[in-house]
């Protein structure tokens, strides 16, 4: 599926990528297996976060606006994954995506393209807050995106399930799917009594 983005992983042994289908979603999954023993920040180090933005095709001053990038990430992440746990989200999370969608829009103009011929919306200075909680509050007013968002069933990343039945389960059938196969492969072993089978527990 996606290729890798070149972020810093530090000691951390796997990598990144953009697997979302929206920024928003892309943004909360820069946590890897969080809550977990296995738990990697893809923050850390912070040049990580241009890189990141680059990836992602976003023109925005990743210094401006008012919520810090960790904290708008588990902003995003905890308003996600409750959605694709069926749960919902609690209502001060999703308050404050719209609060920061609604300033994000407050700081827009309407000019008229004459290259174009149409007029399009322009925002002089995008911040990373007001842009995510932009694509954020996309997806949340959208009832068929909605439907779609699901998380991984081994790492926990969330993304927009565009299969035809709805049965996309992993972030990567590459990555987290190769690895949750391979378990199973063990246990099946395990349970017959193979010996020689390690590391995949």
């Amino acid at each position: 599926m996606a290729e890798p983005v070149d972020l810093d992983s530090g000691s951390y042994g796997g990598t990144y990528k953009l697997i979302g289908g929206a920024r928003a979603l892309d943004f909360a999954n820069l946590v890897s297996y969080r809550g977990t023993a296995r738990q990697h920040d893809w923050l850390e180090p912070v040049d990580n976060l241009a890189v990141w933005a680059a990836a992602a095709g976003l023109e925005a001053d990743l210094g401006a606006g008012p919520a810090e990038p960790r904290e708008l990430r588990e902003l995003l992440a905890r308003v996600f994954l409750a959605v694709a746990d069926g749960d919902v989200p609690a209502g001060a999370d999703v308050d404050h995506i719209g609060t920061l969608a609604a300033g994000a829009w407050a700081g827009r103009r309407l000019t008229f393209d004459d290259d174009a011929g149409v007029a399009r919306w322009s925002a002089p200075e995008p911040d990373l807050a007001g842009e995510l909680a932009l694509d954020a509050a996309v997806l949340l007013t959208s009832e068929r995106s909605l439907r779609r968002v699901r998380a991984c069933s081994d790492c926990r990343w969330v993304f927009l399930d565009s299969t035809r039945n709805r049965s996309r389960r992993w972030c990567d059938p590459a990555d987290c799917g190769n690895r949750v196969r391979q378990r199973r492969h063990y246990r099946r072993e395990k349970s017959r009594g193979r010996p020689g089978l390690g590391g995949l527990a």
